[in-house]
């Protein structure tokens, strides 16, 4: 009976990938943001909890621009630090009765959506925090263009991640020298930032493949919700309708 092959190795840059795999899944520290500033934004205005990678990537932004982090990324991503980055900058005090709840909100993000980023006005894209329930902390990072429509990508399960992987693809679009010195000294910071404190650059993690398999529904919008029934009976249950039959009912309705 022949026996198996030897196993071959791991190299060094998987040995090193795996490393970094692992250092990411290890708590993270607490940022240097004031209780009461996080009382203030989780408990009183949103009443959504957050997590810690919103407040270390406001103080990343803090370093990279001490006088309006909101802008840290704006020259050279084109992106800017919204929705609940506008109470860190305090400009929520000059506002006259806001409504947190739909701050910032685009024409297709369902109530799971939750933006922090935006950018291309032509296109409306933004990137948002998703959640399965509003007491929870947020499943993944989503990204819509809804110029173009409802679809929401998955992009990561931390701010670095989802700004890393958009990045990536802006490095892959043709750039003057300048421009490629500063998306690479960027991506240098927030590799750095992110292996430092344990954040994973993943687009998409075991965390997020598992709650994939919890879906109920894919939704239009291709994120899915996780509703399962409980013991009294409550929760998600598929409708006798196709996809099709319901974007056809949805189009007559309106």
């Amino acid at each position: 009976m022949a026996g198996r092959g030897k196993r071959k190795s791991k190299s060094a840059a998987q040995q090193a990938e795996s490393g970094a795999l692992k250092k990411a899944r290890q708590p993270v520290e607490e940022a240097a943001v004031p209780p009461e500033l996080r009382q203030e934004l989780e408990e009183r205005l949103y009443r959504l909890p957050l997590p810690e990678d919103f407040y270390h990537f406001w103080v990343f932004c803090e370093k990279l621009h001490p006088e309006s982090p909101c802008d840290a990324l704006k020259d050279t991503l084109g992106l800017q630090l919204v929705g609940p980055f506008d109470v860190l900058a305090g400009k929520h005090k000059s506002a006259k009765n806001p409504n947190f709840h739909i701050h910032w909100r685009h024409f297709y993000d369902p109530p799971e959506f939750q933006t922090i980023l935006v950018g291309s006005g032509e296109t409306q894209y933004h990137m948002g925090y998703y959640r399965d329930s509003p007491d929870a902390l947020p499943v993944f990072i989503g990204a819509n263009e809804a110029k173009k429509g409802c679809s929401i990508a998955q992009t990561g399960d931390n701010l670095f991640a989802a700004v890393m992987l958009f990045l990536s693809r802006r490095q892959k679009e043709k750039a003057g020298r300048e421009q490629a010195a500063a998306l690479h000294s960027l991506g240098g910071a927030l590799r750095s930032a992110a292996e430092m404190l344990g954040f994973s650059l993943e687009q998409r993690t075991k965390a997020m493949k598992d709650r994939d398999r919890k879906v109920v529904s894919k939704t239009f919008h291709g994120a899915g919700i996780v509703v399962p029934v409980d013991k009294n009976g409550v929760g998600y249950r598929e409708l006798p309708e196709t996809d099709g039959e319901t974007r056809g009912a949805r189009g007559t309705s309106e």
